[in-house]
């Protein structure tokens, strides 16, 4: 045993030692999702600073097609809260701009090989999460709501979204390298779920799943048993009382009143400033401002949330943006070379969307620097394609 665990940690030492520092530095930033939401910004900020004041970095993201959209988008950012005076939001629009800087960059140096090490140093780290949430929920009792825990990620609901991407993960490596070890993951990764007790979770990867199972892999064998685990899920959440609270009749009927008034709200400010918006976390500040008696977020709508924050505008903006990278991963080049990564895109973003009907899983710092690291994977054809051209070269020139 301790010969394997030698083996294994002397892998990820090899592994460490033939990344470049542009990888170090994001490899540094991925392990920082798993620390307090706080202290994300240190390594991602020195991240982004680098990245635009240093004129080489900076001229490979110049290169990055579309990249001028992003630089000015920082105008859409935060106009909207400068006019409506929204100074919180204006604050939370220039992080967003920051945080697409970040993809910018990442689209730059993201290789198969590298985004493969990426992946499985956030699922190793995902058990962490689990270790911890389990300690946390049944003996610490630190970040526990209402019987829910966040683990290390501020919010019980964004755990929730953290753990489907982190399950859909595991079966991406599985499917690539068939270890147990991503099953083991996979599993426990489901299984916390429990623990944040969050229902759109449970809704939001079943669907992902099946349609994974139904469109790609078109086996009846994974239909059957994504059948059954979803069956098993059920029967645990409806039969074991630590889980059955929130499932029960009276609970879902007030919290479908909440979310049906919070909707009816954002829609009629909506309404009042449909081109633009009102800014970054403009549901916070609606609510200060009209004495709410609990100030809350976001509308619990990933849509909404973007025509309130943002308006039309915004949510044109990020549909060209969705738009492009959806192009990206259906030219027959990388379909036919990356059709795994396209996967794993794919379904994590149905199950962004599915999760985004009654929440807004990406307002997160935490939850959306790691969808980013997954769409991240759109730019490996384009990477491998510059550096097979770049080793062809070095070989001709050293013949």
């Amino acid at each position: 045993m301790t010969a394997k665990i030698k083996y294994k940690f002397n892998r990820m030492l090899a592994r460490w030692n033939n990344l470049t520092v542009d990888e170090r530095i994001v490899a540094v930033c991925a392990v920082s999702l798993f620390l307090p939401y706080q202290m994300v910004a240190v390594p991602g900020l020195i991240t982004v600073f680098r990245a635009l004041f240093k004129k080489e970095v900076r001229q490979k993201m110049n290169k990055v097609s579309a990249s001028e959209y992003i630089y000015f988008s920082v105008i859409l950012f935060t106009l909207p809260a400068i006019l409506f005076r929204n100074w919180f939001g204006l604050i939370g629009g220039i992080v967003l701009w920051l945080m697409l800087v970040f993809m910018l960059y990442l689209f730059t140096i993201m290789t198969v090989r590298f985004y493969n090490n990426l992946i499985d140093l956030m699922l190793i780290l995902s058990m962490f999460a689990t270790v911890f949430g389990i300690a946390d929920k049944f003996v610490l009792h630190w970040f526990v709501f209402q019987g829910r825990t966040s683990s290390v990620f501020y919010n019980a609901n964004y755990y929730g979204y953290m753990l489907e991407l982190f399950v859909i993960m595991a079966l991406y490596r599985f499917e690539k390298r068939h270890s147990t070890s991503y099953l083991i993951i996979l599993f426990t990764n489901l299984g916390s779920i429990l623990l944040c007790d969050c229902r759109t979770a449970w809704v939001a990867l079943a669907v992902a799943l099946m349609f994974y199972a139904v469109h790609y892999k078109r086996n009846v064998k994974w239909v059957m048993v994504i059948m059954l685990v979803t069956v098993i899920s059920v029967i645990v959440i409806l039969c074991v009382p630590m889980f059955s609270g929130r499932m029960a009749g009276e609970v879902l009927d007030k919290d479908l009143d909440k979310r049906s008034q919070i909707w009816t709200t954002a829609f009629e400010w909506i309404r009042g400033q449909p081109i633009f918006g009102y800014g970054m976390n403009s549901f916070r500040e609606i609510c200060i401002r009209t004495n709410a008696s609990r100030i809350r977020w976001h509308s619990h709508n990933l849509v909404l949330n973007v025509l309130l924050d943002f308006g039309i505008v915004g949510l044109a903006y990020f549909s060209c943006m969705a738009g492009k990278i959806v192009n990206v991963l259906n030219k027959p080049q990388f379909c036919v070379s990356y059709g795994m990564i396209r996967r794993l895109i794919m379904v994590s973003a149905l199950a962004t969307m599915i999760h985004g009907v009654t929440d807004v899983p990406l307002l997160g710092v935490q939850t959306a620097l790691a969808m980013i690291y997954i769409v991240s994977g759109c730019s490996v054809e384009r990477n491998e394609r510059v550096f097979k051209r770049l080793r062809n070269f070095c070989e001709i020139y050293q013949k």
